[in-house]
């Protein structure tokens, strides 16, 4: 009895191998997108919770600037500061120093200021503390510590009761606070460039800049009552 060898023919072995190819394009093209995807949202989702974690701090040490511990005991107490804003001090971006007690005998000075990475023109928000500045108990607690990676602006605004600006000073008093923070991406996150202007406080005190590549930015905001320092 003979058998019959049964097999593929040429074209169902050629359409075989296209259809083989046409998935693994596919696959492909998914596992790209969802990655594109994926690195968007990550990116995004990393600059909220650095720019969250950054307001919060600032905001407190804002609301405490200016308190004085009612047994503080230094003599004459003549390093008692408040607050001391310098604008525009590099690629138009602010840095702010404020100063509290912490008990009766020690005082905390704290400065936000923005530092460029090495080697780069990229830029970060950098932390200062030093407990008791200029005595002989002087603390260095951090220095020039990456408090918010790539940032891109980072302005001030003091501001009187009535609302006005209050410029830039070295014992500054104010009403209010109010903070900008804009945070780029650590890497590329659009096909093409972007033409992007943000503008952070609209004065002549304030920041313009413009933009056209492939971060993505995001600017955040927080108004903060600095009650030590103000008439309510």
């Amino acid at each position: 009895m003979k058998s019959k060898n049964s097999g593929f023919t040429l074209a169902e072995v050629l359409v075989a191998i296209v259809i083989g190819v046409i998935s693994i394009a596919a696959a492909f093209s998914s596992y790209g997108y969802f990655n594109k995807s994926y690195k968007s949202v990550s990116q995004k989702a990393a600059i909220n919770n650095s720019a969250r974690d950054a307001l919060t701090t600032i905001s407190r040490d804002l609301k405490i600037a200016g308190y004085v511990d009612i047994n503080y005991t230094k003599v004459a107490k003549s390093e008692i500061k408040l607050i001391y804003l310098q604008q525009k001090t590099l690629a138009k971006l602010d840095s702010l120093t404020v100063w509290y007690t912490t008990s009766p005998n020690d005082i905390m000075k704290v400065q936000y200021q923005p530092k460029k990475y090495q080697g780069s023109e990229k830029k970060y928000l950098a932390r200062s503390v030093v407990m008791n500045p200029g005595h002989s108990s002087q603390s260095i607690i951090y220095d020039n510590l990456e408090f918010v990676p790539n940032i891109t602006d980072f302005q001030v605004v003091l501001r009187d009761k009535e609302g006005n600006d209050v410029p830039a000073c070295n014992n500054c008093t104010a009403h209010t606070a109010e903070i900008y923070l804009t945070i780029e991406s650590s890497v590329e996150i659009f096909n093409t460039n972007r033409a992007v202007t943000i503008t952070n406080h609209d004065s002549s005190n304030g920041n313009t800049q413009n933009f056209n590549d492939k971060y993505h930015r995001e600017t955040f905001f927080v108004s903060v009552h600095t009650r030590n320092l103000s008439n309510n």
